[in-house]
């Protein structure tokens, strides 16, 4: 085997130039997952991963048996059945977050923490349908707070709990260890408990319960009545006020100099852009060697299209041997 020292010099060669027949020491192909981690998790939701990670070794090894032997047998020796066995456990901790690939560690750090608290709850021959997740997380790893609950205390969020945000947020930090639990607004809302319509929105329903806010028009700027460019406050660029329509978008392509010679105008609501001419052209008013004012150098007008001349040569070239070949 390749001492390292050797290992290394001959690397160092490598890099200095050798020739390539000297170097056959491969370079190290890194996996690009490596190089981009997966964002963090936070320590609630590591929790519940985990948490989900064991509920799926419960119903793994939910018809599982002792194997080999007399399974009747090692139930009278160990005094248990399987489903209450220490054995069984064991199966289930060694298939935990391994179906998880984004956030394995995380899994794994979080099953550590709870390994006492796994093994006590276990020990009380448990009801496998109990909240495991109110049990490990909550109460025992305090990592989260039941729902509408936040922060290190576990506080109520703030307001109704049965129309948090008004149906149009969510509270901030809500079932975590963290937050304040005031309202995070959905887009197009805002006020402490999401009740009111943010610019660029307007009030579309309304009741008792529950408000809409629905966006405006793509031509408002500054606010709207309702949903019509007729109903903006006031116009964006790129486009001009109506008394009759509103908003109507202004054809910025009707100035013939908006774009440089080799370009044409295309365009778009609310704007415009300005697109490279085809190679064939000297000035256009659209895309193709169709759309040309006059041929660029080097090209002819061929009916409507403009041909380079090499190809029109070729062609001519080709009909004059065909025609000798007949003859």
């Amino acid at each position: 085997m390749m001492s390292s020292s050797k290992c290394l010099f001959k690397i160092i060669i490598c890099l200095f130039g050798l020739p390539a027949g000297f170097c056959n020491v491969q370079p190290t192909i890194m996996n690009p997952s490596i190089l981009s981690p997966t964002k963090t998790l936070g320590e609630c939701q590591a929790c519940k991963l985990f948490v989900e990670s064991f509920k799926k070794g419960l119903e793994r090894t939910a018809r599982g048996k002792y194997e080999g032997g007399d399974a009747a047998w090692e139930e009278e020796k160990l005094k248990t059945t399987y489903k209450r066995s220490e054995m069984r456990l064991v199966d289930i901790q060694e298939g935990i977050c391994k179906d998880e690939k984004d956030h394995s560690i995380q899994c794994h750090n979080m099953a550590e923490k709870a390994e006492e608290y796994i093994e006590a709850w276990w020990a009380q021959n448990p009801d496998e349908s109990s909240d495991l997740l109110t049990y490990i997380c909550i109460d025992s790893l305090k990592t989260c707070c039941p729902k509408h609950h936040f922060g290190k205390d576990c506080i109520p969020c703030i307001g109704d709990h049965s129309n948090l945000c008004n149906g149009n947020g969510k509270c901030r930090g809500d079932g975590t260890r963290k937050g304040n639990g005031t309202c995070l607004c959905d887009p197009g809302y805002i006020g402490d408990n999401c009740d009111q319509c943010s610019t660029g929105y307007y009030l579309s329903y309304k009741d008792d319960n529950k408000i809409t806010c629905s966006p405006c028009h793509r031509a408002c700027m500054g606010g709207c009545r309702h949903g019509t460019p007729k109903d903006c406050f006031a116009c964006k660029p790129g486009f001009l006020f109506d008394s009759e329509e509103g908003c109507l978008d202004i054809n910025e392509c009707d100035d013939v100099n908006r774009c440089t010679k080799d370009e044409f105008c295309m365009n778009s609501i609310g704007s415009f852009k300005c697109v490279s001419c085809d190679k064939s052209c000297s000035g256009c008013h659209g895309d193709g060697p169709d759309m040309c004012r006059k041929c660029a150098n080097g090209y002819s007008k061929k009916g409507e299209f403009c041909i380079a001349d090499r190809e029109d040569e070729d062609s001519s070239d080709k009909l004059t041997m065909t025609r000798n070949t007949e003859l």
